[in-house]
Parts: C-alpha cells; sequence; structure tokens
C-alpha cells in the first residue's frame, strides 16, 4: 500500500476519508500517538489522488492544511547539538595540551594500516581530532547544522547514535579502500555521514509515499552536489573519507525511513545517547 496522506489531525483525516468513500476508493487509516496516515492500494492510488486533487479544487485553502507536516526543531535537539559541538571543542584543547598533539594524531588518528591491523577504535576516536582551530570550527558548524537537523527527524539519542555510525562506518570503509599509510582526522566524514543520512531518509521517504520513483533520487542528487561543494575544500581534504561517510549515511538513512513508521520514544532515545557515549568511551580507553 502507498501513504496518501500522513501526520493529518483528526478532523483531515476524517475530511480524507469522506472524500475517498464519496468516490468508492477503498482506503485504509492507521493512527499513530498523536497524528494518522491515510494508506491505499497501488491500483487505487491515482483515481484517490484526482478524488482528493478535485476536493482541493473546490476548497482552496485546504491545501496547505494538507501538504506534508513541518519537521519541528525541539530546544533539546538544539541542546544536543550545542553539547556534541563542545565536546569537539574539549577534545581539540585535551589533545593541544597534552605536549604532543602530533603524538596524540599517531595513537589515535584513523590510520589505515593499522586498522586494517585490527585496531578498529581508530574508526572512532579520529573523528575527534582536528588539525587546527579552522579544521575545527568548520567540523562544529557543520556537525551543529547537520547533526540538528538529522535528530530533528529522528529523535536526538538515535540521531547521534546514526550519526556517529555513519562516520565510524565511512573511517572503515575509507581505511580498507587505501590499504596503506594513510591517515584521516576530523568530524567531517561525521558531518558528511549526517548528509547522506538526510539523503537517503527524503529520497526513501518519497519512494514510499509516492508511486514517481523519480523524486526518490532528487535528495541524493542534491546530497552529492553539497558533498562536491563542501566537501573539495583543498589538497589536504580526505574526499573519499566524505564519500563514503556520505553514502554509509545514505544507507542508514534509507533504512530508516523504510522501517521506522514513526520517532523512537524518549526511552530508546536515551538508550540510544547512551550507546554513543559508550562506543566512544571504549575506542578511547582502548588506545
Amino acid at each position: 500500500m502507498y501513504i496518501l496522506f500522513e501526520n493529518l489531525t483528526q478532523k483531515q483525516t476524517d475530511i480524507c476519508a469522506l472524500v475517498l468513500s464519496s468516490s468508492a476508493v477503498p482506503h485504509r487509516i492507521t493512527r499513530s500517538k498523536n497524528s494518522w496516515d491515510v494508506w491505499v492500494d497501488e491500483s487505487h492510488y491515482d483515481r484517490a489522488l484526482r478524488s482528493m486533487e478535485l476536493y482541493f479544487q473546490e476548497n482552496k485553502n485546504a491545501r496547505q492544511d494538507f501538504s506534508e507536516k513541518n519537521v519541528e526543531i525541539r530546544a533539546g535537539t538544539i541542546i544536543s547539538g550545542i553539547i556534541v559541538s563542545i565536546m569537539l571543542l574539549l577534545w581539540y584543547m585535551l589533545a593541544q595540551n597534552s605536549g604532543d598533539a602530533k603524538e596524540v594524531i599517531n595513537r589515535f588518528g584513523a590510520s589505515a594500516v593499522k586498522i586494517i591491523d585490527g585496531e578498529y577504535y581508530r574508526s572512532v576516536t579520529a573523528l575527534m581530532l582536528h588539525k587546527d582551530e579552522v579544521h575545527l570550527a568548520g567540523n562544529m558548524i557543520g556537525i551543529f547544522i547537520f547533526g540538528t537537523a538529522v535528530c530533528s527527524v529522528t529523535g536526538w539519542g538515535v540521531g547521534w547514535l546514526m550519526v556517529l555510525t555513519s562516520g565510524v562506518a565511512g573511517n572503515l570503509t575509507n581505511a580498507f579502500m587505501y590499504e596503506s599509510g594513510h591517515v584521516s582526522i576530523g568530524a567531517s566524514t561525521a558531518v558528511f555521514g549526517a548528509i547522506g543520512i538526510l539523503a537517503g531518509y527524503q529520497g526513501f521517504k518519497n519512494k514510499r509515499t509516492s508511486k514517481k520513483i523519480k523524486s526518490a533520487w532528487v535528495p541524493m542528487a542534491c546530497g552529492l552536489a553539497l558533498l562536491g561543494l563542501l566537501g573539495s575544500g583543498g589538497a589536504e581534504t580526505d574526499i573519499m573519507a566524505h564519500l563514503f561517510g556520505f553514502f554509509c549515511g545514505i544507507l542508514l538513512g534509507s533504512v530508516y525511513a523504510l522501517f521506522i513508521k514513526k520517532t523512537p520514544v524518549k526511552n530508546f532515545q536515551w538508550l540510544s545517547a547512551a550507546g554513543a557515549l559508550v562506543i566512544v568511551f571504549l575506542a578511547w580507553s582502548k588506545g
């Protein structure tokens, strides 16, 4: 079945059901915590759409009410983004004050050879290391903007766990691609992972809610364009790590869009956030 409308109020759902029933279009209504979704079979999708279009033509003010619900960015999501950005700053300060910043990078950077040899923790710790203040500032801004955007869709706990996972997976993939002395550091792999999550989520959500398959690829194309715009900032930029982070993010966002029907509950958000912290703690304790 296809979703005709989602995130409707009860009044909107009643109107939609009345219009479809009067047009003899079979449909199904499902309810989440605070909203309703209207589903129709693939064979009835076009007829259902035409019936609703006729209704909107007669009631022009109703169309806006039936538009997709805007994603709400909550205060907790903003706070979590600030906390993650501050954590990147603190890690940078600790590395700079350790006495030998280069040694910290040698011990915890994403060295391809050492990751292949089994030091997988480096794919996590490298995300918290930056070469200078400009590198750090760019990633703090990026992780705040795109990380909080992911969290506004998935919830703050699940969102940050997904962003971390995309960054780690990107670093691992990058290491196994190079199989050499290549070393990568910085949160930018996770930043582009977040961009990929958003592209994958929006793309497969479009595919799930519309028969127009072409619309599913538009967000991914936009994400690739953004990758090209932001991810090639100089000779020292690790474009392949960015690319792998982006594609790992697309995979995660697609899976979320296809299988998660509503935002996970508060307890699961806390559990996911705790999981992310445990991953980070265990990685640093291994070094």
